[in-house]
């Protein structure tokens, strides 16, 4: 053999083998842990070694070439065939049912055919001797060797089939598309097979070539597999990239220039409520969006396929179940693929949506009554201000404020509290117009913004359909709670400009509606600041009242009507202040109830006046009863029964002698309580009288359940017993109904002879009144004591 001859076979045997054992390498490193890459590294690098062995057949001696070629190059050559087979059987393992073991056999079906074939025929049948054409050699085949090549188109059909088999039953196009490219793969080199053949049959000088036709197709293969490598025909991060698709909860769609949906991985079948892939064919996206925003959508997607991507482009899909779900896609354009397709990402963003709603409600809406908050009603007050500016229209704000809240919090705590304040905003609600806005400003204080008024009328005639609202009970734990509500109301332009100025003023407005009484509405005037300056002065001062020993005590005489004499008195607190002066009780008790010191200042006047009752006792005034009135604020204190014990015990004044008055509404919103209580103090010997007696909530059921002995017939009734026809009628009913009841009736500011006479005529048991006397400093009752002495 030649130099020249040497060099050109090194060539022709070594580049290949270089090129294919470099290809074996590139497809292991892709990745090496997966058997698919395994397999085919493996393959090629057998088909790398056969070419080798077809190089050194050229280079053995004549009597050992047969045995080399029949028992270690063809095996090698079959084994390589087998291998492949096993390799397209992995590939393709989702969509057969071939067993491992199954796999394992008809990859090695070949060899052992041929093992089978040498063993039992011997190698005659295949090869006979040697074959030499110049530098070339090696063994000649016998006609037994077809059976080898039926093997080996046996292998190549197998392949290809199988390619096309799994083709056909894919569900994604990433898969679709990797079978293509391994199809295409086993297609080419059939092809270049075909057309070496075609070369051999019409140029026979070339013949030498053929030192292996199985080699240049061999070499085919391998530059096939290494061209088509570049679209992932094996795993590398695609295994990665698949199971992403299928186990991500992300939504993962393949949409063609219609929107068609062509693909969907398990997340997008599940966002639009269906089961399973095949559901959703021929279905398009735009099936799924709301009606509303088909349209501009369908113009956004037109626009931007396929040159321009979405990123987190917002719209709202109804899915099968037709619940609404809103969504954010990013898409991305399909480079690789031949249609054309869109990649969509996609985000359910509906409970993220839910949860930034909720966010915002709470942030401007009170967590108990769902109402609007301060800060919402703020900004509603500021733009209609604004709004108002351009119209003649009124706006009016209303605060309101409940009496006696805190009643209920003492008494069933706090979270019948809660209970009430839900019942007052429903009632609240439901005398509102829906063009006004109801809001709760915190604790017991509800405030309205009254838009778009044309009349003023029209705000009054809301503030008293809302007073006639809480003249309602609220039942809590089966007892009624008659709560009442001080109403202030400002109107803009009338009163401020401003929101701050008009919430202040209606402020005002509803602490003077309190300070009178409550349970009431009041419009704002110019006079209410006077009076709210008033009464800051008046707290100041009051705090240190007692401190300085400025309360007195007056008395107003109680007479018997049947006998005239003097059987007992009311005691009055009067406060004179070094620096305001003589302050009546009107303009300080409620300051006193709402800041707390009525306790402090109530407990004084019951061990002041049993201290005093003392004297007149032990002056011989032993029927003298002396009564007290106690606040609703006082009373259920829980110590209270036991401060009255204290007092008495300090006094030393029979318990007889004392008379405490307590209010309606304090028995009837804690009916309950005030029975306890109210029977413990009767079990020490003290008188139970009701103050104001038909003002209230009374009624015949409360009255029988109550230890009371006393009855006292509100001043308002007296004076109206000859104002009007029915009122000496409301006066008998309350005498005869008293009396009834086994009651003392005492008749309260008795002011004329013929108010006096009608008493007796009535039965009335006592009276009191300027129409015998004024409530009098203490010198001044004790002459009076003597006088009736």
């Amino acid at each position: 053999m030649s130099a020249y001859a040497s060099v050109l076979l090194l060539l022709l045997f070594m580049l290949p083998v270089i090129y294919m054992i470099d290809t074996s390498l590139v497809i292991l490193r892709r990745n090496p842990q997966h058997i698919e890459n395994r397999l085919a590294s493996l393959t090629t690098a057998l088909l790398g070694i056969m070419i080798f062995l077809q190089y050194i057949q050229l280079l053995i001696l004549e009597e050992h070439r047969l045995i080399y070629t029949t028992f270690l190059l063809y095996p090698v050559a079959l084994a390589a065939a087998g291998m492949s087979v096993l390799l397209h059987l992995k590939v393709t393992s989702s969509y057969h049912e071939i067993s491992n073991r199954r796999s394992m056999g008809l990859a090695a079906s070949p060899l052992i055919f041929y093992i089978l074939f040498l063993s039992l025929l011997g190698k005659q049948l295949f090869f006979n001797g040697g074959w030499v054409n110049g530098a070339w050699r090696q063994a000649a085949f016998l006609p037994g060797m077809v059976i080898v090549m039926v093997l080996f188109f046996f292998v190549s059909v197998f392949n290809i089939t199988i390619c096309l088999a799994a083709r056909k039953r894919s569900t994604n196009i990433f898969t679709r598309n990797r079978y293509t490219v391994l199809f295409k793969a086993n297609l080419y080199y059939h092809c270049a097979t075909f057309f070496v053949l075609v070369l051999f049959a019409i140029f026979p000088l070339i013949e030498y070539s053929s030192y292996s036709y199985v080699c240049i197709i061999t070499l085919i293969w391998s530059i096939s597999l290494r061209h088509f490598m570049k679209y992932d025909v094996l795993p590398s991060v695609i295994k990665k990239y698949e199971l992403l698709y299928h186990l991500s909860p992300t939504a993962i769609l393949m949409l063609d220039r219609q929107m068609l949906l062509k693909e969907a991985n398990p997340g997008a079948v599940r966002l639009l409520g269906f089961e399973n892939e095949a559901e959703l064919k021929n279905k398009a996206l735009f099936d799924f969006l709301v009606e509303a925003d088909r349209q501009n959508i369908r113009k956004d997607y037109e626009a931007s396929f396929p040159r321009q991507n979405w990123r987190n482009y917002e719209m709202t899909i109804v899915d099968r179940e037709e619940q609404r779900r809103i969504i954010l896609m990013d898409t991305e354009m399909m480079t690789g693929s031949e249609e054309g397709f869109i990649l969509a990402i996609i985000r359910d963003i509906t409970q993220q949506k839910e949860e930034e709603r909720l966010v915002h409600f709470l942030a401007h809406h009170d967590a108990l009554t769902n109402l609007p908050n301060r800060y919402y009603f703020n900004r509603e007050l500021e733009a209609s201000l604004e709004a108002v500016k351009e119209s003649k229209s009124l706006l009016g704000v209303m605060l309101i404020d409940l009496d006696r809240f805190k009643l209920i919090n003492d008494t069933l705590g706090h979270q019948y509290g809660d209970e009430a304040l839900v019942e007052v905003a429903k009632r609240l609600l439901n005398s509102v117009d829906e063009k006004y806005l109801l809001a709760r400003l915190g604790g017991d204080e509800f405030i309205i913004l009254i838009r778009n008024v044309a009349e003023y009328d029209d705000i009054v005639s809301l503030a008293e359909k809302i007073h006639q609202d809480f003249q309602l009970p609220i039942t809590l734990q089966e007892q009624d709670f008659y709560l009442g509500g001080s109403i202030g109301i400002s109107i803009h332009p009338f009163d401020d400009n401003t929101s701050a100025g008009l919430i202040k003023r209606a402020d005002i407005a509803m602490y003077n509606a309190k300070h009178n009484g409550g349970n009431q509405y009041r419009l704002y005037t110019n006079e209410m600041i006077a009076v709210v300056q008033r009464n800051v002065k008046l707290e100041k001062h009051l705090r240190k009242a007692l401190e300085l020993k400025e309360f007195v005590l007056y008395y107003q005489p109680q007479i018997d009507l049947a006998s005239g004499r003097l059987i007992g008195a009311e005691a009055l607190i009067r406060w004179k202040s070094a620096v305001l002066g003589m302050v009546q009780p009107g303009e300080f008790i409620s300051i006193a109830e709402q800041t707390g010191l009525i306790n402090e200042i109530g407990q004084w006047v019951i061990l002041e006046a049993c201290q005093q009752g003392r004297i007149w006792q032990e002056q011989g005034w032993g029927n003298f009863i002396l009564s007290v009135n106690v606040s609703s604020r006082q009373f259920m204190q829980p110590d209270f029964v036991s401060k009255v014990q204290d007092n008495l015990r300090l006094s030393g004044l029979v318990p007889e002698r004392l008379c405490l008055e307590i209010t309606e509404s304090m028995v009837v919103n804690n009916l309950n309580v005030a029975r306890e209580m109210l029977d413990e103090l009767v079990a020490l010997g003290i008188h139970i009288a009701i103050d104001d007696f038909g003002t209230g909530y009374s009624s015949l059921s409360v009255l029988r359940q109550l230890p009371i002995a006393i009855i006292k017939i509100d001043r308002s009734f007296i004076m109206d017993m000859n104002a009007y026809d029915g009122g000496l009628s409301i006066v008998k009913t309350i005498v005869s109904m008293g009396h009834d009841l086994q009651k003392q009736v005492v008749a309260e500011g008795v002011e004329t002879i013929d108010q006096l006479e009608q008493l007796k005529q009535l039965g009335c048991d006592k009276a009191q009144g300027y129409y015998y006397h004024r409530p009098l400093p203490i010198a001044e009752f004790n002459e009076l004591i003597v006088e009736k002495h």
